[in-house]
């Protein structure tokens, strides 16, 4: 965590987050952060220009970085995601299409709202990317399906854009494939294991 506020830091301090106090849009204090080594960053200031510069700057430092970022406008989306963010987000927007989603489909928002929530006992909803060297690469996904341990997978995303596969029995799983998995954290875990994934 990255912030200038004393009482932020104060607050991630006694949750025992590990924290910078400094300007994220700062080079410097980016790398004191580690964003050379970090896998993602998530910007979440309360003003797009800000967040515009701290994603140009992260980006510029870490071309593999995953970001994600704030958008307080939703017209800053487009904006932020030139500027380097993977996925901008406008927490309006989302809020407002959830509410409409909970009027018309209250039952689905709150089985994935609960699937969603990792750590779950039930049910939660992972993401496993096939890698160089896994077994799975070449095999349909009836292959896997049979030597799953439970956990069921719902969709394969792949390309660029990310375009959903539908998960046929026929479909052939390639390297760099998504595979988007429904089942309890163990048996995501045991799923993730026997693909080789990351």
């Amino acid at each position: 965590m990255i912030d200038l506020a004393d009482d932020h830091l104060a607050i991630a301090a006694e949750h025992g987050f590990l924290f910078v106090r400094g300007d994220a849009s700062d080079d410097a204090v980016l790398r004191a952060a580690g964003i050379e080594r970090a896998r993602g960053l998530v910007v979440t200031t309360g003003n797009d220009a800000t967040n515009l510069y701290i994603v140009m700057s992260a980006r510029l430092l870490s071309s593999s970085l995953f970001i994600v970022s704030r958008a307080v406008d939703s017209n800053a989306v487009p904006k932020l995601e030139r500027a380097g963010a993977n996925r901008a987000v406008s927490p309006y927007a989302i809020g407002g299409r959830r509410m409409a989603h909970l009027l018309l489909s209250p039952h689905v928002v709150d089985f994935f709202e609960t699937a969603l929530h990792r750590g779950n006992k039930a049910l939660s909803i992972g993401e496993i990317q096939l890698v160089a060297g896994s077994p799975a690469i070449g095999a349909s996904l009836d292959h896997v399906r049979k030597h799953t341990t439970g956990a069921t997978v719902l969709a394969v995303l792949r390309g660029v854009d990310g375009s959903v596969a539908l998960a046929s029995d026929h479909l052939v799983l390639a390297d760099g494939d998504h595979l988007l998995a429904l089942g309890t954290d163990e048996q995501l875990e045991a799923l993730e294991a026997t693909l080789g994934a990351s």
